[in-house]
């Protein structure tokens, strides 16, 4: 049965025949897929001792024998580290000539350069167009993608998955919102895909100067909280459809259904583990590409927080979910008013009259003491004070036990202004840093 189903997997990746994958990925048994991700992965994991150095010298370190790798806990500590992609050459990683390479959009130091053949940037791609298609894309829709091109995989990824469907597509990059919203009408887009924070600018042109009919928004790239994700669909009277993926895992790993929250994520590709989880199952995302031949990843840690979604979702897929990205292991701060990460301060921010959409939030030292220190960009002329009482009123009110420990003296709050711009930080912003030292 198990050979069974990889042959008609295999023959649905390189056919035509996007809804038939879809359709199987959705009636697949667990324990299928189960079988077919052991598998894959024992196989991975024997390419890469034959070819990749990195991987070769991890092995040799610890005196493992890749034939006697079965699944991932039998590699104890070993993993691949964004720090190791900066740290070392390509050459290390790749096991084939590569044909097209793309960058992260990491907000500090040397960017993580990653490199594909044009088979496995079109492998991605159907099964981002398996995902747009179970979402209700379909040949006759006209879709605008407006993510960021340049380097970033995410753009060439989706204009291939439109291309598998036959379905319209313009790949603008990422214009100013007014370029596009001009030009809505004209070629009658129904489909936008774009990242949360420049759909937010979008909509607010729409709700000002009229929307136009969709069918969905597609949203990746960012976080999007709650309160953007539903001021976007207020106005678009369309529903906001996440996506999460990566230019380490080639475009998608994962995407919502219509019917559920959290990602269904890409099982066929891709095999997850969460590490060091809490008690509530958070923890760190980490992905093995089980069908990349150029430059596979063993063990990667994504950095991202997130957990398994164990109970079954309504749609019926049998792929795993995870919950909502909760942040970043990495932007993680633990200081005096607790354990903070950057979705605590889109809460407390998102309705704050008179500060620009670019701020960021530092923990810094004075003395014993530590400074929670709210740096923002001032716009309509707005009182500085009305600004400082507002945040801390949303702060009292929505996270009391954030509050209580300011109350208690253990850390300080402090305001920080600064002209419109200079915050400006490219497509992924770092919110919250900790300037600490020692």
């Amino acid at each position: 049965m198990l050979s069974a189903f990889k042959q008609f997997f295999e023959r649905a990746v390189i056919g035509n025949s996007v809804s038939s994958l879809t359709r199987w990925g959705k009636i697949t048994p667990r324990p299928v897929i189960r079988r077919m991700q052991e598998d894959a992965f024992r196989r991975m994991v024997r390419r890469a001792a034959r070819h990749q150095k990195f991987f070769v010298d991890q092995l040799h370190e610890r005196g493992l024998d890749a034939l006697k790798i079965r699944r991932p806990e039998d590699l104890g500590d070993i993993f691949t580290t964004p720090e190791d992609l900066i740290s070392r050459p390509p050459e290390d990683f790749l096991c084939r000539p590569p044909q097209a390479v793309f960058e992260t959009t990491g907000t500090s130091g040397p960017p993580k350069r990653i490199y594909f053949t044009y088979d496995e940037l079109e492998h991605s791609a159907r099964y981002e167009a398996a995902a747009l298609w179970e979402n209700g894309l379909r040949p006759g829709d006209r879709v605008v993608c407006a993510f960021d091109a340049g380097y970033w995989v995410s753009s060439w990824v989706t204009f291939l998955a439109c291309k598998h469907l036959g379905v319209f597509c313009s790949a603008i990059g990422k214009p100013q919102p007014r370029e596009l919203y001009s030009r809505m009408g004209i070629y009658r887009y129904n489909v936008i895909v774009a990242d949360p924070t420049w759909l937010v600018s979008l909509s607010e042109i729409a709700e000002k100067e009229g929307s136009f009919p969709l069918k969905f928004i597609m949203a990746a790239g960012d976080r999007m909280t709650d309160v953007y994700r539903n001021y976007v669909q207020g106005v678009w009277k369309a529903p906001v459809i996440l996506g999460y993926g990566s230019t380490e895992a080639g475009g998608g790993i994962g995407m919502e259904c219509r019917r559920g929250r959290g990602y269904h994520v890409d099982e066929f590709n891709f095999l997850f583990e969460i590490i060091h989880p809490d008690h509530e199952g958070y923890g760190e995302l980490v992905m093995t590409t089980l069908s990349r031949r150029t430059e596979p990843f063993i063990r990667y840690r994504v950095r991202d927080v997130t957990r398994f979604l164990e109970e079954p979702c309504p749609c019926g897929a049998p792929l795993r979910r995870i919950d909502m990205i909760k942040g970043r292991r990495d932007e993680m701060v633990v200081m005096g008013a607790g354990n903070m990460h950057p979705a605590i301060f889109e809460r407390v921010l998102h309705d704050v009259e008179g500060i620009g959409e670019n701020w960021q939030v530092a923990v810094r030292q004075e003395g014993l003491r530590d400074v929670l220190e709210f740096r923002l960009e001032l716009t309509n002329g707005i009182e500085p004070r009305r600004v400082e009482q507002t945040i801390s009123r949303n702060l009292e009110t929505r996270y009391p036990e954030i509050w209580a420990n300011h109350v208690c003296g253990m850390y300080r709050l402090a305001f920080k202004f600064l002209p419109p711009g200079t915050l400006a930080q490219g497509r992924k912003p770092k919110r919250l840093v900790d300037e600490r030292v020692g």
